[in-house]
């Protein structure tokens, strides 16, 4: 006897081919029969799904939840738009590993990537030394939904340099291969780089190239947020497809997009560079969330060399009058070496949010220009006095795509979507601030403006993006498609409703239209309401 029965479905089942409908029954956590006419008698459960379309759970194959589900296991912004698989660890930063001694130097770089993170853990709440360690605590609590952790090159760096700018000698490199090659046999999916982020801006091709040869001896993938997403994209990408080239990895190029106006309308001339790749045998895909504007740690806004040892070495010069105008000084007249997020961009397309000093709470969500306005200064003395008070805490959003170069990546057949945020809660005290709508409404987003209004790509095009290929690129065998046996990890939204809701003013809403989330055969989702239960499992490269 099954355990549920759908009954009456448009089965969308992740291959990319045509819709079509049938019944389909679950039997504990899998897939037991899918066909017309299934008779209800033999279920414990029967459900409706008439006018539903019925999906594979959507795999979300970039995010950065890693922390956040220690605070939000229930993942209410993800499961609710139909996610029900995270990769985590994206852009170099992962919780592991941590060897004893490493500590300090791995929360200095936390804090840079990931915020907020140093505040709410401190070293005595990370007893883990490894990701086996990180996921036993995540999982010993449970979570609604499936991880899939990659590894950080930023953590492995951080590991084994701190924030030294050198090349590794053979014994840091050692450090970094040997971490690596413990956590690949742990089952991690890959190695991650985040490029812009430091420590591992520092890293050179060959660095990156003997990492990522691990990652491709043990069948993981290599995901880079590139150097550059702004005026030297053509070469970031060069850099990434060599990468992949000398190591043979499978490479997965993180949040494609055309970046500030200097770049804007270069969206087919880049894809040919993806295509000419493909065409002499590099594997290649890349991911992409459905926004013109980006979100980053405010400290992105200043000039390399002033980042490049961290928060708080940034403050301390910030803080200095001589060093504070060398600071303005590049960023008034930046070299031409640096990728300048601002290039051709005005402060009021720079939203800053993060801020929890009480006197600074009214910013959040504000624009660079509007908070310069509100404290009676120039734009970048409070741009700076901001960031000193909030001890660098802070992120931004900034309005810097063109949507026509968004909609050609979006038809490209190797693309993905991604939504490059985490897990979160709205009602709570802690995380009830200004972020990127992506953490909520990026697949419905996807679904609705892309498929239902704008007809950019077909409904299975982009079921195909959110499910099949995200499997087929991590080599998950068992998810990602309907069909018997696979995991029933599984979604029903209504094709004429289903719609993103939350907006860069009122970002924490749900999306409308998604009726039921089924992760691993249990609904953590009923008519729209999460039913508090936890299936979720941490997944093992196969």
């Amino acid at each position: 006897m099954s355990d549920l029965i759908i009954r009456n479905a448009t089965i969308i089942d992740g291959t990319g081919d045509a819709a079509f409908t049938a019944d389909l029954a679950v039997t504990k956590d899998k897939i037991e029969e899918i066909g017309p006419g299934l008779n209800p008698a033999n279920a414990a459960e029967v459900l409706d799904a008439e006018g539903l379309c019925l999906t594979p759970g959507f795999i979300d194959i970039h995010t950065h939840s890693d922390f956040s589900l220690l605070d939000h296991p229930l993942a209410h912004s993800r499961v609710q738009q139909g996610v029900t698989t995270e990769v985590t660890g994206n852009c170099g930063g992962s919780p592991g590993p941590v060897p004893d001694g490493q500590r300090p130097a791995f929360m200095e770089y936390m804090t840079d990537l990931g915020k907020a993170y140093k505040m709410r853990f401190g070293t005595d709440e990370w007893p883990w030394q490894d990701l086996d360690g990180f996921m036993d605590q995540l999982f010993d609590r449970g979570v609604s939904l499936n991880v899939a952790p990659l590894v950080g090159h930023g953590t492995l760096r951080a590991n084994a340099m701190g924030y030294d700018p050198g090349v590794p000698d053979d014994a840091a490199l050692k450090t970094m291969e040997r971490l690596l090659i413990h956590e690949m046999e742990k089952g991690a999916f890959g190695l991650s780089s985040g490029l812009i982020y430091h420590p591992g801006a520092f890293a050179k091709k060959e660095e990156l190239t003997a990492l990522a040869r691990i990652a491709a001896d043990y069948g993981g993938i290599y995901s880079t947020h590139m150097r550059s997403e702004g005026k030297f994209l053509f070469e970031a990408v060069d850099e990434a497809i060599a990468v992949a080239r000398d190591s043979g990895v499978s490479l997965e190029i993180s949040h494609l997009k055309c970046e500030t106006p200097v770049m804007w309308g270069k969206a087919k001339e880049l894809l040919v560079t993806i295509d000419r790749a493909l065409a002499n045998g590099v594997t290649v895909n890349f991911d992409q969330y459905p926004y013109t504007a980006y979100a980053s740690g405010f400290i992105e806004f200043f000039p390399t060399w002033a980042k490049e040892n961290g928060t708080v070495s940034l403050i301390t010069l910030l803080k200095n009058k001589t060093d504070r105008k060398r600071v303005m000084d590049g960023i008034i007249h930046p070299p031409a070496e640096w990728d300048n997020p601002m290039e051709g961009m005005a402060f009021d397309k720079i939203l800053i949010n993060g801020f929890r000093t009480a006197e600074n709470l009214p910013l959040n969500g504000l624009s660079l220009a509007a908070i310069a306005h509100e404290r009676n200064q120039d734009t970048l003395e409070a741009a700076f006095d901001i960031f000193c008070e909030e001890k660098g805490l802070l992120g931004m959003i900034v309005f810097a795509m063109d949507e026509t170069d968004l909609e050609t990546i979006l038809r490209h057949p190797a693309g993905m979507v991604g939504s490059d945020g985490r897990s979160m809660t709205p009602l709570t005290d802690s995380d009830n601030l200004p972020v990127h709508p992506r953490f909520y409404g990026t697949f419905p987003r996807v679904l609705s403006r892309y498929v239902r209004v704008r007809q950019t790509i077909s409904l299975e095009q982009a079921v195909y993006k959110m499910t099949g290929l995200p499997a087929r690129k991590l080599n998950l065998k068992d998810r990602g498609l309907i069909k018997p046996g696979m995991a029933a990890d599984l979604v029903l939204f209504d094709p004429a409703q289903i719609r993103d809701q939350a907006s860069f003013d009122n970002p924490h809403q749900y999306p409308c239209g998604i009726r039921h989330v089924f992760v691993n055969g249990q609904a953590v989702v009923r008519k729209g309401i999460h039913t508090e239960k936890r299936p979720g499992r941490r997944l093992f490269r196969t």
